[in-house]
């Protein structure tokens, strides 16, 4: 009686035990829990949980060695049993790079259409070399540069900042100001506009596109005319966002109503977005869209307008004429029949293989760069803005840091939310901070990457990132909180 006594007592404890457990892993109960992955120790507490690494090629996973990142950029996916609200991701490293790839990222993807990642700083050996050469306001995490000594206060740069207008900055922030990491909205007007002006887009470019519009209290038509090629089973919608400082104004949907249509099946499909009368401003208008859409014609009835970091234009059979503002251009060619030399800035470049990329850097000082291609099927990007016509250019962005940044006469500041990595060249420590609400997430899983800008696999440098832990720490709602809501 005494052995079946605690026999039973046994199975209750370890009943209790399970529910415990269950309630811990599944259900998170306290709202917050961490998953490591430490590829020095047997003990792998996150294996079941942090998946690394992909693609392949560019990760190397000798046996009994950490991984090592040689190329640009990684994905890697974390289950988590529930939904959180914040993920706080520390990855320790040990960096074996060159001058030309200063940057080290973190991202999750948010947007799964438009494989667009939420990116925050591990390190930037650019901005962490300006803090010790130029002079420093900080304030918690956000640092405030400046080449010469002109504030000695944070609340007297703030306050010329807020009306526009900073000290030896002549043509107003957008001029000399550089941002790292942090969102500022100043309000840009465009001397000298003119409205009355349309502008007709009939040259093809495939894919998602975001460009700026600038309007000045008056009446606006979006007219889009796109094909679905429909070389993916996947399913092709098509939203068309406009907003104002993160605000969205409108959107519209185009849903794909074909659920298996036949393989290279042109669709076409039309769009029109109208606004009654907007304020004097810039707006932006993103096309969500994957790579088996093209837009055919855009028609806008303000001139002013300007594509944002990226073109991808196809399908033209003839000479093709962009500008931008940036004296750098990367290019991948994607066709063996589009194999060219690029002249960019009066300057002749060679793209000579198909998927390579390519970075041209011109000497050029005018303030715009004409880009000659003679064939299509090429993607060009860099960190500025594309105009179609020199009449359509202007320029709302403040200049980002990036690889490419070399400090000039014309940069007088930089702001940046940013923190230094703890430890040394032997071991470092970084942390970024991600909000999850509303991110992608499909089978329990969130994807993220880890960027090296400008790190390649094919090379021939003796450059890695080595991975020595990643520790992501979630937290969202308790248990108490999701069973009162």
């Amino acid at each position: 009686m005494l052995k079946l006594f605690r026999a039973r007592i046994i199975s209750l404890a370890l009943l209790i035990f399970l529910v415990v457990i269950f309630l811990f892993l599944k259900v998170v109960p306290g709202g917050q829990i961490t998953y490591t992955r430490d590829y020095d120790s047997w003990f792998k507490s996150g294996k079941g949980f942090i998946y690394g690494f992909t693609p392949a090629e560019r990760v190397d996973l000798k046996s009994g060695q950490r991984p090592r990142l040689v190329g640009d950029p990684i994905y890697f996916s974390v289950f988590t049993p529930r939904t959180f609200d914040q993920a706080s991701v520390t990855v320790k490293y040990r960096d074996r790079l060159k001058s030309g790839t200063p940057l080290i990222e973190a991202g999750v993807l948010v947007d799964k259409l438009v494989w667009n990642y939420d990116l925050k700083p591990l390190e930037n050996k650019l901005l962490d070399q300006l803090k010790f050469k130029w002079n420093r306001l900080e304030d918690g995490a956000r640092v405030i540069l400046q080449s010469e000594k002109n504030y000695h206060s944070l609340a007297a740069f703030e306050n010329d900042l807020a009306k526009g207008q900073l000290k030896n900055c002549p043509g107003g922030p957008q001029t000399c100001l550089v941002v790292y990491n942090y969102q500022l909205d100043l309000q840009y007007r465009l001397p000298n506009y003119q409205s009355g002006f349309s502008l007709s887009i009939d040259k093809p470019l495939r894919g998602a596109q975001q460009f700026y519009i600038y309007l000045n209290n008056e009446p606006w038509r979006l007219s889009l005319e796109l094909v679905d090629l429909n070389q993916n089973k996947d399913q092709d919608p098509v939203v068309v966002i406009l907003s104002e400082a993160n605000r969205i104004i409108s959107s519209q949907t185009i849903p794909d109503d074909q659920a298996q249509p036949a393989s290279g099946t042109l669709e076409r499909k039309s769009l029109i977005l109208e606004e009654a009368k907007l304020p004097a401003g810039v707006y932006r208008v993103e096309i969500k869209a994957n790579e088996d859409i093209v837009i055919k014609k855009i028609v806008s009835s303000t001139n002013k307008l300007v594509f944002v970091n990226k073109l991808w234009p196809v399908s033209t059979n003839q000479d093709l004429t962009f500008y931008t503002n940036e004296n750098y251009l990367q290019v991948k060619v994607l066709s063996p029949a589009s194999l060219q030399t690029i002249r960019f800035g009066a300057e002749d470049f060679l793209a000579a293989e198909i998927n390579n990329q390519y970075t041209f850097k011109t000497n050029s000082n005018a303030l715009l760069k004409e880009i000659k291609l003679t064939k299509d099927e090429v993607i060009l990007e860099n960190g500025g803005v594309f105009a179609l016509t020199p009449d359509s250019f202007f320029n709302p962005q403040l200049t980002k840091l990036d690889r490419f940044f070399t400090p000039n006469g014309g940069t007088q500041y930089l702001i940046a939310n940013y923190q230094t990595p703890r430890g040394d060249e032997n071991l470092k420590t970084a942390v970024a901070d991600f909000n999850l609400r509303g991110v992608y997430r499909e089978k329990g899983k969130y994807s993220f990457m880890i960027s090296v800008p400008g790190l390649r696999a094919d090379d021939g440098q003796e450059d890695y990132l080595e991975i020595k832990e990643i520790s992501i720490k979630l937290k969202g709602r308790t248990l108490w909180q999701k069973i009162f809501n």
